[in-house]
């Protein structure tokens, strides 16, 4: 079990890295009001995303777990069972949860930058 700790890491953590893309697209933003900038942020976290979500699958296909079901206990074959499996699951949840987990930190970080804002703005 401990060497597979870290891919058990990865395929539980894997919405980490679109939030902390999301959070610091959100700073960069904020620092430019600039109505195009925005428009290029978003395609560049939107394409982020999309190429995040397809590199953990072939990341994770040699990293799974042998008590995943379909999995084989010598990581370089890969059954075709657990290569449909991991496909659903990267395109089921991962997908999807980077999207949300991107989407929910550039709105947080924004929000409380905006609120800092308006307070100093105000004071």
């Amino acid at each position: 079990m401990p060497d597979r700790l870290p891919s058990l890491i990865v395929l539980v953590g894997f919405w980490i890295p679109p939030a902390v893309a999301g959070w610091v697209a959100a700073g960069s933003l904020q620092r430019s009001a600039k109505r195009d900038r925005a428009i290029v942020t978003c395609a560049v976290l939107a394409t982020f995303v999309l190429g995040y979500a397809a590199a953990w699958f072939p990341f994770n296909l040699g990293r799974m777990p042998p008590y995943i079901p379909g999995a084989s206990t010598d990581p370089t074959f890969a059954p075709p069972r657990a290569v449909a499996g991991l496909a659903v699951v990267a395109s089921g949840l991962v997908l999807p949860g980077s999207a949300l987990a991107c989407a929910l930190a550039f709105r947080r970080r924004g929000r409380m930058l905006r609120r800092t804002l308006t307070s100093r703005a105000s004071a």
